[in-house]
């Protein structure tokens, strides 16, 4: 039996093996990715090939500059290659949760410039429905976020919480707050996106649909890849 890490880096060869020379390479956050990065600063220097990474988080960006990796700012590139990031639930139609680091409204800027948009999981991340083992996270802003719970508690009569980190309100790269809403198998990912997307003070929501073109799983019984 291999365990979740060992799944998870059984995905990182196929995800790789479609970087090359002189590409632009987003690069995502959490935990599978903190342990891509060093296997991707090795490929870089056994291969002698250069490439131009873009993080999704601080966190990462750190990671990858100590180990040689050349980071810049989004605004410094007109495209990306290829970006690659995990998930915390993935659907039958490649449709994602993420956010669960916070990161979300980052890693929905660099998958949605990506010309190709990868994901890397282990088995225990596919799901049924969207929510099914995991809160959706939306990024909010602090000026009004009770009432925004409030909204959206209302939509379905859903439980909201504000994500808290040792009693203190958890604060995104961007400033923000993460409210954490517990979804039902009843809910449409399309028509709840919007219904967040438009109430104000909401920034993004971790809903990814329609953005992943490959989604790499490690499952006990070896590697499977899924084309969208």
């Amino acid at each position: 039996m291999m365990d979740t890490k060992q799944l998870k880096i059984s995905t990182f060869n196929d995800a790789l093996s479609q970087i090359s020379d002189g590409m632009v390479v987003g690069i995502g956050s959490g935990s599978t990715i903190e342990l891509l990065v060093p296997k991707l600063a090795e490929k870089l220097n056994h291969e002698q090939i250069d490439i131009t990474g873009v993080c999704t988080s601080n966190k990462t960006a750190y990671i990858a500059k100590e180990l040689g990796i050349r980071v810049v700012d989004v605004n410094d590139v007109e495209k990306i290659d290829v970006a690659i990031d995990g998930a915390d639930e993935v659907d039958s139609n490649l449709n994602l949760i993420k956010g669960g680091g916070g990161a979300l409204f980052r890693e929905k800027v660099i998958d949605a410039m990506a010309e190709k948009f990868i994901v890397l999981v282990d088995e225990s991340k596919c799901v049924s429905y969207l929510g099914e083992t995991f809160n959706l996270p939306v990024e909010v802003d602090k000026f009004n976020w009770l009432l925004v719970s409030k909204k959206i508690a209302a939509y379905d009569n859903l439980q909201v919480i504000r994500r808290m980190v040792d009693d203190v309100p958890f604060i995104t790269d961007n400033g923000n707050y993460i409210l954490d809403v517990t979804l039902n198998s009843s809910i449409d990912p399309y028509a709840m996106h919007e219904f967040l997307i438009h109430l104000v003070g909401v920034l993004e929501t971790g809903y990814f649909i329609d953005v992943t073109d490959q989604v790499i799983i490690g499952t006990q019984t070896g590697v499977k890849i899924l084309d969208k």
